[in-house]
């Protein structure tokens, strides 16, 4: 088959790519950085060096493709993130029309079934929509993963400095967590046995409560005393803008990670509930360690 990708070279392109080309598909890899260009050639796939934002470059880069794999990479930036998910799922839609691409297989997220009281992951149900409308005949699978691991580096100078990690979330619910390379396979397997017409699929690896995910670091790090310490949503907000003046981001931010601790946020994912992925959180807390201990070297 022959498959486009975007996202680069990212947390779950690259091993999305390795894997497709290691399946024997012709890939190639949709960059912005002309630097990544020799990066896809070694994994053996082919680099397309342009713009997501450019409707005729990706209608170039779509015509004979067998499928595509869509994921918004700049629209939680600046400004108005929904408009700007918003124009960038139309440019995708409207260069998949053009190209004549029958499957697409885009990365949404957790969340995406509900609407703006749900913060900045309402970004994904506007993403979904447009794609849907614009697009009724093509098989459209939605992969909806859950919270990032990686998204726990944002604690490290707080652990660095109080041994603590802040956050406005609930202490006793659980959440649902997701390693990229957990993800990978279920992108490919999207891809390359498209389902028909439109379909979701979530993706999740662990599922911890906030005192358990310190617990768990906390080994990892030697750090006995690693605690979570539940702070309000306008302490978190004056936290995150404190470091980056993205104010706009911030407070959906945060309107998200509050909807998830007053209200039922997993009834979707339950309701789709999906085979966890082998990468635990312990596994990460091997990473997330060895990260801590590799800054803390640089100083």
């Amino acid at each position: 088959m022959k498959i486009i990708l975007t996202g680069s070279l990212g947390h779950i392109s690259k091993p999305v790519t390795e894997q497709l080309v290691k399946l024997g598909h012709a890939v190639t890899v949709i960059s912005h950085s002309a630097a990544r260009a020799a990066q896809i050639t070694a994994l053996g796939a082919t680099p397309a060096i342009g713009s997501i934002d450019d409707e005729a470059f990706l209608t170039r880069t779509f015509q004979g493709t067998d499928a595509v794999y869509l994921m918004i990479t700049a629209a939680t930036t600046t400004g108005d993130i929904f408009e700007a998910g918003r124009q960038e799922a139309m440019i995708y839609a409207n260069a998949v029309k053009a190209a004549g691409v029958k499957q697409v297989v885009n990365l949404s997220s957790v969340g995406a079934n509900l609407g703006p009281e749900v913060g900045a992951l309402h970004i994904y149900n506007i993403i979904e929509g447009v794609l849907t409308a614009e697009l009724p005949g093509v098989n459209l699978t939605f992969i909806r993963p859950t919270g990032m691991y990686y998204n726990l580096f944002g604690q490290l100078a707080t652990i660095r400095q109080d041994h603590a990690i802040y956050t406005n979330s609930s202490l006793t619910k659980p959440n649902s967590w997701v390693a990229p390379v957990d993800i990978a396979p279920v992108v490919v397997q999207a891809l390359t046995a498209p389902a028909a017409g439109t379909t979701v699929q979530y993706v999740a690896s662990d599922e911890k409560t906030y005192p358990e995910v310190a617990a768990i670091l906390a080994t990892a790090l030697g750090m006995p005393d690693l605690k979570v310490i539940q702070i309000s949503d306008e302490q978190l907000l004056k936290r995150l803008t404190a470091v980056n003046p993205r104010t706009e981001f911030f407070t959906q931010y945060v309107k998200m990670t509050a909807y998830e601790r007053d209200h039922d946020f997993y009834v979707d994912y339950r309701a789709h509930q999906p085979v966890l992925g082998p990468t635990k959180l312990t596994d990460f807390a091997t990473t997330f360690a060895k990260v801590y201990h590799q800054q803390a070297s640089a100083e």
